[in-house]
């Protein structure tokens, strides 16, 4: 895959809006790109860094195209199919030569039997990145699963803590420790029978929150036979009382009742003949028959009733005075209990007592009407009291006192049973999600120890492998050997160290090293780095982007020699400069490669561009354009600055605007200097000393040199001083120094002339 263009590049650093020219060539395998300080040419460099390092460009819109069909976006090249890139420019010298003590990235070297087991490193290099991307996520995995787990522990034992804190409670300072303790003593069979009901854990919860009360009494109470009772009261309500019955007092009990209590006020310690209501003598014919109807069976049935009657009325008594404690004197935890049996046992005893007055009442009706047969009570058998049920209830309730009692007499072990019953059950409910993250934590410490052991294994593979094929010394050596050749001295010397290199200087650390040395170091060290096992030249792309700087003449022409051996199988190769001393170089091989002369451009192998920078809308701008013939069939770019001069001292005043001035100064500079030097070979000193030797009007003389001096060597104004006026002034200068060269050596200014195909305006 090889770089077709660069189709567009907006708004990123000098390119403020550049789109590939419809009438200029794509790039071809071989590839110079020649402009001056400032033009673009750093930024350029820098997209193809961009590219060599697949980074995503933010800044600006940029779009690349491939094999004149495939186009990337700046913002896409990470995920993009790129081809491989090496780039050399100041970023990569900065990258390749670090401070002293510091290292080089390391080269190596393949020999031909090594191929074999090269694939098998690469292979293994691969299986190890994945294996280690695996054990990070693994090691991520065990971090986060030991993370989780603990914060579950410290969560639960938090909330244990918050239920079971209490004044001088053991629980006020429970921790993650203690619930792991719990915890780790559990089973599924241990955990099932911690677990409590809802209601079972509220019962705990009153009793640990429970406050010491007093104890109770038992309640007592000796029950009565209900059914023997009954059984008295139907016997007597079934009888009948013979006697000399009198119907009047038969058929009206009041009154029967209320004669035989006269009668009884009328006999024994009151007997009288005389009736104590009327004062009439009672006759005696009525006393016998009084007596006949009130005898001895009647008085003896009377004294059952009473009997009877009263001891239905004690044994009521005795269960209405059962009395029960109320369920607030209770603990909290035991009141529902002792409330509900309380209740219970009241409404037995409530139902016995209703049952006893029924019985009661019906004995003392059947004393009144003693000579009738009575029915049962309505009730009957149905309401009869169960004495067991009676007794169960009475039992419960005293069951739950005993429990109060019991609590009250060990009051802190019941508190602590609770506590302790509360805790087991939390627990015991977390003990299920607890197993799941211990688990995933085994499960992920498990995978991480399996996976370091294959790493640590292919490592051991690798390490093994590479002993055999790493050739460092030769490397070295070579590199050695031709540094001293670069610079001519060995002062300069790599050693290894480990898979690296060190620069040292007569056997130190190289902490001095000049521009030029950098340089040297680091190109060659570039140069080398094609071979490195990793890059396939003849399918690579590699940018050089200026490799002479700081260089003297002698090292300008080395580096070039060791560019052009070590490049000329590039699959495509690109060289920036602004020298013009290394431009010419490069574009002479350029100029003489194989099928470089053919007619048809398309065929040529190699291709050469100009980089300049211009202003449009009052911005400087880059512009990717053809190099100009000029430059491409002279040796010296004097011919193309003189065209330049030219060209912009005769451009139409309606396309005259002061920011387009900006850089004239310099060029007009350049060109001077070249022609003055040229033309007076024996005057030493500045540009002003060989002007003096031309014949010129020296108001004009003044003014070139005003302008030169103000504004040369800079693309814009720097100095507040500078008079803006004076750049206005550019065009007319340009003229003038036109005009002085002409005067100076007319024959040469004609043949310039001659060689652009330009007329001269008419003055």
């Amino acid at each position: 895959m090889t770089v077709t263009r660069i189709s567009k590049i907006r708004k990123h650093r000098i390119f403020r809006d550049f789109a590939w020219p419809t009438d200029l060539r794509p790039f071809a395998r071989f590839n110079l790109i020649y402009g001056w300080n400032g033009s673009g040419k750093t930024t350029l460099s820098s997209l193809f860094r961009a590219l060599q390092e697949r980074s995503s460009q933010i800044d600006g819109e940029i779009e690349y195209e491939f094999d004149e069909k495939h186009r990337v976006r700046a913002v896409d090249m990470a995920t993009a199919t790129l081809p491989a890139v090496r780039v050399f420019n100041r970023d990569f010298v900065l990258a390749a030569i670090a401070a002293a003590g510091e290292r080089m990235e390391p080269i190596f070297f393949l020999g031909e039997e090594s191929v074999e087991k090269q694939k098998q490193v690469e292979a293994l290099r691969a299986e190890i990145a994945n294996a280690t991307t695996e054990l990070s996520a693994a090691g991520a995995s065990v971090l986060a699963g030991e993370k989780a787990l603990d914060e579950f522990c410290i969560n639960q034992a938090k909330l244990i803590k918050e239920l079971l804190t209490g004044s001088g409670s053991t629980y006020n300072n429970y921790d993650k420790r203690r619930f792991k303790q719990a915890i780790d003593q559990l089973d599924h069979g241990s955990q099932v029978a911690a677990l409590l009901s809802n209601a079972d854990k509220e019962q705990l919860r009153r009793q640990k929150d429970a406050q010491p009360k007093a104890a109770l009494a038992l309640a007592s109470i000796a029950l009565p036979h209900f059914a023997d009772l009954a059984a008295t009261a139907e016997a007597l309500l079934a009888q009948s009382v013979v006697s000399q019955v009198l119907d009047e007092l038969v058929q009206d009990r009041d009154v029967g009742e209320w004669v035989r209590q006269g009668l009884m006020l009328h006999s024994a310690s009151r007997e009288t003949t005389v009736c104590r209501f009327c004062g009439q003598a009672i006759p005696p014919a009525r006393s016998e028959l009084l007596a006949g109807h009130f005898n001895d069976a009647f008085s003896a049935f009377q004294a059952d009733c009473d009997a009877a009657v009263g001891a239905i009325e004690t044994h009521r008594q005795t269960l209405a005075n059962l009395e029960l404690p109320d369920s607030s004197r209770l603990y909290n935890h035991l009141a529902a209990d002792f409330e509900a049996a309380a209740r219970a046992a009241r409404g037995l005893l409530q139902g016995a007592a209703g049952f006893l007055e029924s019985l009661r009442v019906a004995v003392l009706e059947k004393k009144k009407s003693p000579f009738v047969k009575a029915a049962a009570p309505s009730a009957g058998e149905a309401a009869r009291p169960d004495e067991l049920a009676l007794r169960g209830a009475i039992d419960r309730a005293n069951g739950v006192i005993d429990k109060h009692n019991a609590t009250t007499a060990d009051f802190e072990d019941q508190v602590s049973e609770a506590c302790m019953g509360l805790e087991q059950c939390h627990v015991a409910e977390a003990f299920v999600q607890h197993s799941e993250l211990a688990n995933a934590v085994k499960a992920a410490a498990s995978a991480r120890e399996a996976l370091a052991g294959k790493v640590e294994s292919l490592a051991h593979q690798i390490a093994g492998i590479e002993r055999e094929i790493v050739e460092h010394r030769r490397p070295a050596e070579e590199l050695n050997d031709e540094l001293q050749a670069y610079l001519g001295h060995g002062e300069l010397h790599l050693e290894l160290k480990d898979t690296g290199y060190a620069v040292s200087r007569a056997g130190k650390p190289a902490s001095d090293l000049s521009e030029g040395e950098r340089t040297a170091v680091a190109f060659l060290y570039f140069l080398k780095s094609l071979q490195d096992k990793e890059f396939d030249l003849k399918t690579g792309v590699v940018v050089i982007d200026d490799p002479v700087s700081s260089l003297d003449a002698n090292a300008l022409f080395s580096a070039f020699g060791y560019m052009k051996e070590r490049t000329k199988d590039a699959g495509q190769l690109f060289v920036l400069t602004h020298n013009f001393a290394f431009f010419r170089q490069v574009k002479n091989w350029f100029r003489h490669m194989p099928r470089q002369r053919t007619k048809k451009e398309e065929g040529r192998p190699a291709r050469f561009y100009f980089l300049r920078a211009c202003v449009e809308k009052d911005q400087r701008t880059a512009v990717l354009t053809r190099l100009d013939p000029l430059l491409e069939e002279f040796e010296s770019e004097y011919h193309f600055l003189f065209k330049t001069i030219h060209e912009e001292a005769n451009r139409p005043a309606a396309d005259d605007a002061l920011t387009q001035y900006y850089g004239l100064p310099n060029i007009a500079r350049r060109l001077l200097e070249a022609f003055l030097a040229f033309r007076f070979p024996g005057i030493e000193g500045d540009l002003a000393k060989r002007m003096d030797q031309v014949a010129f009007d020296a108001t004009k003389k003044t003014r070139i040199l005003r302008l030169l001096n103000t504004y040369s060597h800079s693309p814009s104004i720097a100095d507040p001083g500078h008079d803006p006026t004076i750049l206005s002034e550019t065009k007319a200068v340009l003229g003038e120094v036109l005009e002085l060269i002409k005067r100076a050596d007319p024959g040469h200014y004609e043949g310039l002339i001659g060689l652009l195909g330009a007329e001269e305006p008419s003055k």
